[in-house]
């Protein structure tokens, strides 16, 4: 799954958990439960899409930023960061620069426009809630750590409420996320819960919630050992949507195809057409750095990347000033190392779009695997002045930095 999947997933799931009519349920956890887990993915920051529901529910608290532990000692810094009034993550030694072990992310801080203040947050788990608790600034069930929860039963909990809420997008997108976790867990040698997946699975099956998009192919799935046997029984529900690389390979004909229903062969068909592209080709390449180089497998991503350069120079025809497929027909090109092809594509969308954030965050992964880091630092840094929140790109900036 993409990082902008996993982003909304947890959202929607934020969303669904709110909604649902359980009282029981401890929100506070869970929500800390779905962070966590999209933590271990390459994502953005994404508290602020559901921010009134997170304090609602008492996961984030806020505070003004005078109210920060170290906020005496560090006076001067806390002061100018307020009068910037930008976006700004808060580390452990605030004015120390971001080390994932040493000074990670402690709390952040924003200004609240409608308050005219400027904002100190801090999630229930992090190590600012921590001293918050500690200074006795939260208490009673304010200052109860929450309760960490495996993936397994924190995915059975949403399941139940989305089935309850019949979200067939919610369970079809657990229903894609969920063998990454077993063999994550199998890897790491952690339990695996099978009796909540039994039941998980049972919840998507009776929903009709599986897709056709979005489902591995067929000829991918590992096979032997634990893991094999897991794959065999999670898809046989979908074995009917599953296609084989040889049917992702298929030289189509696109003008043969009959399109009905005013189901023209607009630049939207072919935008989505190169999106599925884009992310089958993704997971056969991960699938042979899990697992090892195949002949077949490598054959079949260089039809797709063919195909899809097809497709996104006919969309592109039909919508010449879209970003989006540009950038598209980019990452076809970067991912075929075909590296000047890919940064004329978002060179092109960059000269459409100069503040799309999506546009500037590729140049700057394709500057990378060229080896041009002066450009690739820039690119980061643009990304980080139009969203000073994407702390994808803030590691990677930080990353780049420290090795020179």
């Amino acid at each position: 799954m993409s990082m902008h999947e996993i982003e909304s997933l947890v959202e929607l799931s934020v969303y669904c958990l709110h909604e649902s009519q359980d009282d029981s349920l401890d929100r506070r956890s869970l929500f800390y439960n779905l962070y966590d887990l999209q933590s271990q993915f390459d994502t953005g920051f994404t508290h602020f899409r559901v921010m009134d529901l997170l304090i609602q529910h008492h996961f984030v608290y806020t505070f003004p930023i005078t109210a920060h532990p170290a906020y005496t000692q560090h006076q001067a810094f806390f002061d100018t960061l307020a009068a910037t009034q930008k976006f700004s993550f808060i580390y452990t030694q605030p004015e120390a620069e971001w080390d994932e072990e040493n000074n990670p992310v402690a709390g952040y801080a924003n200004y609240d426009h409608q308050q005219q203040t400027y904002i100190l947050y801090c999630d229930a788990g992090s190590s600012l809630w921590e001293a918050m608790v500690a200074n006795g600034t939260l208490q009673g069930a304010d200052a109860v750590a929450p309760e960490k929860k495996d993936v397994f039963s924190l995915a059975l909990c949403i399941a139940k409420a989305a089935a309850q809420q019949q979200n067939k997008d919610l369970l079809n997108s657990w229903y894609l996320l969920l063998p990454f976790m077993v063999m994550a867990a199998e890897q790491e040698e952690e339990p695996i819960d099978y009796k909540a997946l039994e039941t998980i699975l049972e919840l998507v099956v009776t929903n009709d919630a599986i897709f056709e998009e979005g489902l591995p192919p067929a000829d991918e799935l590992p096979e032997g050992g634990e893991l094999g046997k897991f794959c065999e029984w999670w898809y046989a529900p979908a074995k009917d949507k599953m296609k084989s690389t040889a049917e992702l390979d298929a030289d189509i004909d696109l003008e043969a195809v009959p399109f009905t229903q005013q189901v023209d062969k607009s630049a939207a068909w072919y935008d989505n057409e190169v999106r599925t592209l884009l992310e089958s080709i993704n997971h056969s390449i991960t699938f042979m750095e899990d697992n090892g180089y195949n002949d077949d497998i490598q054959r079949s991503v260089e039809g797709r990347l063919r195909m899809g350069l097809e497709y996104a120079q006919k969309g592109i025809e039909l919508a010449p000033n879209e970003p989006g497929m540009l950038v598209n027909k980019g990452s076809l090109y970067l991912l075929q190392q075909s590296y000047p092809e890919a940064l004329a594509c978002y060179d092109k969308a960059m000269a459409i779009a100069p503040d799309n954030t999506f546009v500037h965050l590729n140049r700057a992964i394709l500057f990378y695997h060229m080896e041009d880091m002066p450009q690739a630092i820039a690119s980061f840094e643009k990304v980080l002045q139009l969203e000073p929140g994407n702390e994808f790109a803030q590691q990677w900036l930080t990353h780049l930095k420290s090795n020179g």
